[in-house]
């Protein structure tokens, strides 16, 4: 079944046959900003905004990811790159500990971790 709605500012011959929501904001928490900073910067996230207890930085495509203090962590995040070989490099250079490649089906994937050990999953575009 496809949704379509209309958007106020369309004419009324104008649907919009696109999903009516996007995804925002992403949250993770971690026990020290600063330090999941540091990492996902150095792993191709752009800073936003640090505000001390919590910063946003930018994904590719607009989202954000929200990482804010907590004394307690269990979070997992899926993303997406068109370099899998290289962000794998990128992230085992930046201590992620990413497991082996697993090739096809329908991606190419690897799961690594944070530095508060947030689980995240890496596939192929």
């Amino acid at each position: 079944m496809k949704t379509v709605f209309q958007n106020q500012s369309q004419q009324s011959s104008e649907l919009d046959e696109r999903p009516r929501f996007g995804i925002g904001h992403i949250t993770l928490d971690v026990t020290d900003v600063a330090r999941s900073v540091a990492f996902y910067q150095a792993i191709g996230m752009r800073l936003v905004v640090d505000m001390g207890d919590a910063a946003i930085l930018e994904l590719r495509g607009g989202t954000h990811l929200i990482v804010r203090r907590s004394q307690s962590v269990d979070g997992s995040l899926d993303l997406i790159t068109d370099e899998i070989d290289e962000t794998h490099q990128l992230m085992a250079a930046n201590g992620a500990n990413p497991g082996k490649i697993k090739r096809g089906s329908p991606h190419d994937r690897f799961v690594a971790a944070d530095p508060d050990g947030n689980t995240l999953v890496v596939a192929s575009n």
